[in-house]
């Protein structure tokens, strides 16, 4: 009875432009969204629409066509220690990307421990290395 309640006071949508990445794996991240009345009009009229997954530091990204009627992308085997930030945009007639969201950047996080230089040079580590000299 209580969860009728909520249904009706929290709307289905806001009318808002935004675009959120998040992380849900260190090879996997995900994509929501919520576009505008307005920016889904506009978009349906393009040729083609395009959701992008760009990288910080070499400027590679993976291209997919957009589907307007989804509000949510998982981008698969991504790299894991690296940053990323995602985009919705069109192609003009040049071929060349126009963005028209853009995502927050996250850090997508390693899939196996690092051993730092703390981590060997420890006591513990003592234990497990050969002895030298007399």
């Amino acid at each position: 009875m209580e969860n009728q309640k909520f249904k009706k006071i929290l709307p289905a949508e806001y009318h808002e432009n935004t675009l959120f990445l998040l992380i849900q794996s260190p090879k996997t991240l995900y994509a929501y969204w919520e576009l505008s009345p307005g920016l889904k009009n506009t978009l349906s009229e393009k040729k083609s629409v395009q959701i992008r997954l760009n990288t910080e530091v070499s400027g590679f990204c993976q291209v997919y066509d957009f589907d307007l009627t989804k509000k949510s992308f998982y981008f698969e085997n991504v790299q894991p220690g690296m940053s990323y930030n995602c985009e919705i945009g069109t192609l003009n007639e040049d071929n060349v990307f126009l963005p028209l969201l853009r995502s927050n950047t996250i850090f997508a996080p390693h899939d196996l421990p690092c051993i730092s230089t703390a981590e060997v040079n420890s006591p513990s580590s003592a234990i497990f290395s050969p002895k030298t000299g007399a």
